[in-house]
């Protein structure tokens, strides 16, 4: 079991979902010794939203490693994802991080602790440094439903890497993305992710798999990509897209 060697300063409170958060509650007196940020409340805020329940949020140290704590609870979406908590753990992580700033650098890592209504209670850790790669390689699956939203369909096709993980016709796989159109509609607000994952292959190369949903007019419709971590072009290593 890994030691926890020094804990500096802990600031907790707990917030509740709603349009308008309501039912926040102010910091306590402990907490007064350290304040968070207008951009940190804004990505407690955004994971919130996005799950509900309740947060209890930490800022605080493991050895010379700084980091800040999201822990989640009394959250439904979270409840039914319990099997694989990783994904609403990742995503709960990127959406505190893409909303920071400055502040960016101010961690080392981004803690997300989901409590269940069993009682069990697991712990996901993510670095700085992750997120920030996972932050900008999430441009690419907003880049592919951008072009899918446009219907500019043949522009996927360069973006598909000839890798052997799967094997596809390329021209089916193009008529199921427009097939999409008919049954699902027209794109809207485009793509809301759902997590990620990351996996190390033979040979050391990071393998990032994002998940999500595409929102659309008549019905949304589930959308992953795998690509590199640490590549800096868009080539889709698999693209997923369940009709």
């Amino acid at each position: 079991m890994k030691k926890y060697l020094f804990i500096f300063l802990i600031v907790s409170v707990i917030t509740s979902c709603g349009a308008k958060h309501e039912g926040e509650e102010k910091p306590s007196i402990i907490s007064n010794l350290v304040s968070i940020t207008a951009n940190e409340d804004k990505g407690v805020k955004a994971a919130l939203d996005f799950y509900g329940g309740y947060c209890k949020y930490a800022v605080g140290f493991e050895g010379t490693t700084k980091y800040f704590e999201l822990e989640f609870s009394n959250s439904e979406g979270i409840e039914q994802l319990a099997k694989m908590a990783e994904m609403p753990a990742s995503n709960i992580a990127y959406l505190f991080y893409k909303n920071l700033k400055e502040e960016k650098t101010n961690y080392d890592e981004i803690h997300t602790v989901i409590s269940l209504a069993d009682g069990s209670k697991m712990t996901f850790k993510f670095t700085t440094e992750q997120l920030k790669l996972v932050e900008a390689r999430m441009a690419v699956a907003y880049k592919v439903v951008g072009i899918i939203k446009s219907k500019n369909y043949d522009a996927i096709r360069p973006m598909l890497a000839d890798t052997g993980l799967i094997d596809y016709d390329k021209n089916e796989f193009m008529a199921r993305l427009k097939s999409g159109d008919t049954l699902f509609g027209n794109v809207t607000d485009g793509f809301r992710p759902y997590g990620f994952y990351i996996t190390k292959e033979d040979g050391g190369k990071n393998r990032l798999h994002i998940s999500g949903v595409i929102i659309r007019d008549k019905q949304s419709n589930e959308f992953s990509i795998d690509l590199y971590l640490n590549w800096k072009d868009d080539k889709i290593l698999l693209l997923q897209y369940k009709l």
